[in-house]
Parts: C-alpha cells; structure tokens; sequence
C-alpha cells in the first residue's frame, strides 16, 4: 500500500515544526569554574548553541519533504535521498550533545571569557531531556525519508505537464501564423 502523499508530506513537515520548536529549549546546562577555581558560572545551552548541525538538517529536511511532494519520480528518489541523510545529520548531532554535553558549554565559556580554548575551563554539565526528542525525531525523519524513498506516487498531473512538441515542418505557414509563431 502506497503512503498518502499529503500525509507523509504535511507529518514530515510538522515535525521538522515541532523539532525546530525542541531545538529552542535547554540541550545542556552545566557550571564553570576558570583557572584557579575563578568563576562558577551557570550557563544553560538551546539546541542550536549546543551543536552546529540540528537547524541545518532541519532546513535541508523541510525542503526536501517540500520538493517530493511537487517533482518527479527519479528528483523525488533524490529528495528522499536528502531526508534520510537530514534524519540522521539531527540524530548525530543530538548523540553528540548526549555523549559530551561539557563540550559545548566549555567552549561557550571560554569564549565569553576570553579564552583561547576550553581545556582551561573546568566544566559540570549535564544534557537535558531534549536532545532525546532529536534523537526520536531524527530517527523519524530518516523513516520518513525512506517512504519517500520507496513511495509511486503520481505527479501534480496532465494539467502541469509540458505539452508535447509538435512536428512542424509538414504544415503550411499559415498554420504556424494562426498559432501565433514567426515561421522566419
């Protein structure tokens, strides 16, 4: 049984809605403290200040759900393509901030301090509960992405097709005048 197209379309960019809301939340949170015990400095990270990559894979996920529902078969192969790949770009990037959530805080640290690099920086951090839900939907866009993959959907159909060429060369000139061309 083929997916509804709309269905897959409009969930998979609901989503992408739902996942970019997640990504405004608190990743990690964690205490710094300098050299020498200086500082204890609370700071809480988004999504997006935590790790690089989740916004990016989202956009690029959005446009691809966008682009299956309106091209062919072999650009919607591709587009599928592209939605698999986003899926797991935001599951790496969620793991990334589960596996090492000190990482992102040092460095964001270091950087408000004026610091060349977060080895200077001791941090305790912990990840909130949200890179989870990357990780969940990340996963659920790379299915997405396979549906799309396997899906025989039909085009928008004839009313957006191009019209056939017509063989022109056996007709009167009038007649290529009547349809409005130049025959010069």
């Amino acid at each position: 049984m083929t997916p509804n197209k709309p269905t897959v379309v409009l969930g998979g960019l609901a989503l992408c809605a739902a996942l970019g809301l997640a990504l405004t939340g608190t990743w990690a949170h964690g205490v710094a403290e300098g050299v020498g015990g200086v500082g204890g400095q609370e700071l809480s990270l988004s999504g997006t200040e935590a790790s690089p990559w989740p916004r990016p894979a989202l956009l690029c996920a959005a446009a691809a759900l966008l682009a299956a529902a309106f091209v062919g078969p072999v650009a919607r192969r591709v587009a599928g393509l592209v939605l698999v790949l986003s899926g797991l770009g935001m599951v790496a990037a969620a793991i990334g901030v589960l596996r090492d959530p000190a990482g992102p805080v040092a460095a964001r640290v270091a950087e408000a301090w004026g610091l060349g690099e977060a080895s200077a920086v001791t941090v305790d951090a912990a990840a909130g509960w949200l890179p989870w839900t990357g990780v969940l939907g990340g996963a659920l866009l790379a299915a997405l992405g396979g549906v799309v993959l396997v899906a025989r959907w039909e085009g928008l159909g004839a009313t957006y097709d191009r019209e056939q060429t017509r063989d022109t060369q056996d007709e009167p000139l009038w007649d290529s005048l009547t349809r409005g061309e130049d025959p010069t």
